[in-house]
Order: C-alpha cells, then sequence, then structure tokens
C-alpha cells in the first residue's frame, strides 16, 4: 500500500482534511430529534437537510463555512442529517437534499430546495439581519 493510501486512511488526516471532515467537525451545529426545538428558538439559523451520501450537500458545505465567517455569531449554522433523523425531514415536508430553511427565533422564514448560490443566501440573510 503507498504512503498516500496509508495517510488518508488515518483519522488525523481524515479530520484535518475538509473532504474527510464531518460537517460537525466544520464548526457547525448538530440539528436532531432530541435537541431541535431547544437550539433554533433563539437567533438566526440556517438549517441544511443532508446526508453523507449527497455529494451536493457536501459541496455546499464551503458555502456554509463562508457565511459563518462572514456573519460570526449573527448567523448560526445547524446540520440536520436525514439518514438519521428521518422525523424531522418528514415534519418539515423534505422530499429532496439538500434543502434549507432560513429560521429566525423559531419561525420559519423560508425554505429553500436544491442548492442556493452564496450570494443568493447572504442577501437573504442581510434581509433578516436588518
Amino acid at each position: 500500500m503507498s504512503q498516500m493510501s496509508e495517510r488518508k486512511k488515518s483519522p488525523d488526516y481524515q479530520t484535518k482534511n475538509s473532504i474527510f471532515a464531518s460537517p460537525m467537525e466544520k464548526g457547525f451545529v448538530n440539528i436532531n430529534f432530541v435537541n431541535w426545538e431547544k437550539k433554533i428558538n433563539t437567533g438566526l439559523w440556517l438549517l441544511d437537510f443532508w446526508a453523507e451520501w449527497c455529494t451536493a450537500c457536501l459541496a455546499q458545505d464551503k458555502v456554509y463555512a463562508e457565511l459563518s465567517g462572514l456573519f460570526g455569531d449573527r448567523l448560526n449554522i445547524g446540520k440536520v442529517n436525514v439518514s438519521d433523523n428521518r422525523l424531522l425531514a418528514d415534519r418539515f415536508g423534505v422530499r429532496n437534499i439538500p434543502y434549507l430553511m432560513l429560521l429566525k427565533d423559531g419561525k420559519i422564514i423560508m425554505q429553500m430546495p436544491g442548492i442556493q448560490s452564496k450570494d443568493y443566501l447572504i442577501n437573504q440573510i442581510k434581509q433578516q439581519l436588518q
């Protein structure tokens, strides 16, 4: 086995390399059926319904990381893994992923199916922060 293959299997390499890092390791908040009501009741939240097998979902993580850097603590970014949280996905009518929801103080502001551009998301978030 090559040295490169050995490194890719190493947990340290996988955690530090953004391709292999899980969304929670990237600083996003894990939202699930147990904690979702408590977590999203305060502040502005961008919730991403996703799955590990969804390449479009994983590609969107870069945009969310940029949004996090841009808005700091004025925006919370939560991730709902639909494979583990089917009840939440069903509750909000999620049929395809990625699927985004923008919430403010626990109230749904908008629901966005599919991939969303960074510029579009920035505009929507700025409107809610005014």
